[in-house]
């Protein structure tokens, strides 16, 4: 009788463990066809009176392109131009809150000037700060921002070296992500107390100072926000004003938002009649199917604004460099900014006094420059994320097989996306067919299928170049035709990234020279 009854366990503990993989491994198959739902309860109710449509980029304001702005939105609203060359911009940028605060202005120049060498093209400013600075609310030289309540009797002087910093970027091609004044993390510092207690006549006014001041800049996209909670509706309705008022005299420049953590513009302010770009702020884990999602609603073109910084988290160089791939392609496709702990507060309460300057070259900042070199090789504006993997067909999801049904039971059973390894390789596809781009992150571990089918070529070939992305080196595999699948093994064990492109395209090496 034991035994029988043993061997009857035994056989439903195997036909229990066989189900689990079957339907692990169905599940498997389609887990990253998921469309994740967004959050509704987090999003600001916006008055029917101004409320644009959700669902079609077109119907937000007008088509018209502002001039000489060195980021704006193209005609079809898609993704950013340079309105005085008319070609197409991808956002290489790094976190620089405490920059006009904390910095005096021969560094300011330093840091500038540094930035633009390595092609970085925005940088992300506190406009004023009573947080992470030395001697807040003042700037370096003893300016403060306002000569009385937060928010008004602006003081000249203070401004008016605001005024020079900004021009001194557009000098440089660097357009500055300008955030009015940060809210605060669960409203702890910042300004979030002072949003909440000023009225919205005082944020209006407010937002029409600062709109009306930079309006005729170059080079300004606005930034509503600050890890400010949604569900802090009175800094919320605040926000909101201050936004208004802005636009209000400044139709000349984007704007965008920076929310909480692991939320969207889109998910908090989608329909609101200033909202032009779509910023993520995501931990690792979430990036590429948070990603996915806002690219598939198609509402707002689509960039990372805030991930894991280098020097926090104990991120490593590759974490850090896996976080601008999986972004960009997996829907983050107007570009990254990128943040170093160091840089960000420029040493604010912290150490000696100048230990910034020696992070400007380190594996994160030359990781950045090499992911913006890449992408401005090819036709980034085009790329469409391979969310169904109809383009990398295998071997995108290194990880044992029970680990991946365990996984993929979870996602159904709870009705929640996906979480792919932290090794995981993505792939995206310009929209013409002209060129593949995929990332690899643990080397020669990996071999990932590629169906070189979707490459559009008149000829039937395909150039393929393995891109080093710690040292930005090329290394050409050979041309093939276009036809069936291919299998890829990086060279080493180190990350890669895999760039394919239509040989009659006639493409130089990957990140040699912007087309």
């Amino acid at each position: 009788m034991l035994i029988a009854r043993h061997i009857r366990w035994s056989w439903l503990r195997w036909w229990l463990l066989a189900t689990v993989l079957i339907i692990g491994a169905s599940v498997s198959a389609v887990r990253f066809h998921h469309r994740p739902t967004q959050t509704r309860s987090i999003r600001f109710q916006i008055p029917l009176s101004e409320r644009t449509a959700d669902d079609s980029t077109r119907e937000r304001g007008s088509t018209a392109v502002p001039v000489g702005q060195l980021m704006t939105l193209d005609p079809t609203r898609k993704f950013l131009i340079n309105s005085r060359t008319q070609k197409p911009v991808f956002i290489t940028g790094d976190d620089a809150w405490s920059m006009q605060v904390q910095l005096s202005d021969s560094d300011i120049q330093f840091y500038l000037s540094d930035r633009a060498s390595r092609g970085f093209n925005a940088i992300w400013v506190g406009l004023v700060d009573n947080t992470f600075s030395n001697h807040t609310p003042e700037d370096f030289y003893g300016n403060v921002p306002f000569n009385g309540p937060d928010f008004t009797n602006e003081n000249p002087a203070y401004w008016a070296r605001l005024d020079r910093t900004i021009s001194w970027a557009a000098d440089r091609g660097i357009t500055v992500l300008a955030s009015p004044a940060f809210v605060g993390y669960g409203c702890k510092g910042g300004y979030c107390e002072s949003y909440r207690n000023s009225s919205t006549d005082v944020l209006t006014a407010y937002g029409h100072f600062l709109g009306n001041r930079y309006k005729g800049y170059p080079n300004v996209i606005w930034l509503i926000g600050g890890d400010a909670d949604p569900a802090d509706s009175n800094a919320q309705t605040k926000l909101y004003e201050l936004a208004k008022g802005i636009k209000s005299e400044d139709s000349a420049h984007l704007m965008t938002t920076e929310n909480y953590r692991g939320t969207s513009s889109m998910d908090v302010w989608a329909g609101a009649p200033w909202l032009d770009l779509d910023a993520l702020y995501l931990e690792p884990p979430a990036i590429a199917a948070k990603a996915n999602a806002d690219y598939l609603a198609g509402n707002y073109p689509v960039f990372m604004m805030e991930d894991w910084y280098e020097g926090e988290h104990s991120m490593t160089d590759l974490e850090v460099r896996k976080e601008g791939y999986w972004a960009v392609l997996s829907g983050s496709t107007l570009g990254r900014i990128f943040g170093n702990f160091a840089i960000w507060n420029f040493n604010s309460h912290q150490g000696p006094p100048d230990p910034w300057k020696t992070q400007l070259n380190a594996a994160g900042s030359v990781g950045q420059e090499l992911l913006g070199r890449l992408f401005r090789s090819r036709e980034h504006w085009k790329l469409v994320p391979d969310i169904d993997h109809i383009v990398m067909t295998a071997g995108y999801d290194s990880r044992p097989l029970l680990s991946s049904a365990k996984e993929s039971l979870r996602s159904l059973v709870y009705g929640k996306p996906f979480r792919p390894t932290s090794l995981f390789s993505v792939a995206a596809r310009t929209s013409d067919g002209q060129t593949i781009i995929a990332y690899v992150p643990n080397g020669r571990a990996a071999t990932i299928t590629m169906d070189m089918g979707k490459v559009t070529d008149p000829s039937s070939r395909a150039r393929c170049w393995w891109f080093n992305p710690r040292d930005g080196s090329p290394k050409l595999i050979g041309s093939f035709e276009t036809i069936g699948r291919r299998n890829f093994t990086p060279p080493d064990a180190n990350d890669w990234v895999l760039v394919i492109d239509s040989l009659s395209a006639n493409l130089g090496a990957p990140g040699s020279g912007d087309l």
